[in-house]
């Protein structure tokens, strides 16, 4: 299956000192598309709300390729990398491209959702976990591990 993908334009406020693309700006960029894929699938942020619960990050890497600047516009990609059997621990996997389809940087994300009340790790919904279902996954797609280190009360 095809990755996701959305066109994203380099702007004034993503370069740094140096007119390099500022790391956040990846991050931010690839924060803004997952939560576009959802509200695609109708887990918009008053879905979340209702839920009571949101996607906190427990690890990044990112790997840089080659130089963006101003004013490209670049296509972001979505893979699900990893995904633990109840749904606690996610990984996914971003790739910005140039235009001429070279990898320019990579975004890897670790993470789980947490319950807005409690601030504690939290098991997905059937709603969200669907959704998840429907990310297309990377090659080395892994089935993760239910994390050790998250105290689970069901």
């Amino acid at each position: 299956m095809e990755a996701y993908s959305i066109p994203y334009e380099v702007r004034w406020t993503d370069i740094d000192a140096n007119r390099h693309v500022r790391y956040s700006a990846y991050v931010d960029a690839a924060a803004e598309m997952r939560f576009r894929f959802f509200t695609e699938h109708n887990l918009t942020a008053e879905a979340f709300d209702r839920l009571g619960t949101g996607p906190v990050y427990t690890s990044m890497m990112i790997n840089f390729f080659r130089e963006v600047l101003l004013g490209e516009t670049l296509t972001i990609t979505l893979r699900l990398a990893g995904l633990s059997p109840l749904g606690i621990r996610w990984k996914v996997w971003h790739a910005f491209l140039k235009s001429n389809g070279k990898k320019a940087v990579t975004l890897s994300i670790e993470g789980t959702l947490l319950d807005l009340v409690t601030r504690q790790p939290t098991l997905p919904s059937p709603e969200i976990m669907t959704v998840f279902q429907l990310i297309p996954r990377t090659r080395d797609f892994e089935t993760m591990s239910e994390s050790k280190w998250f105290d689970l009360k069901r």
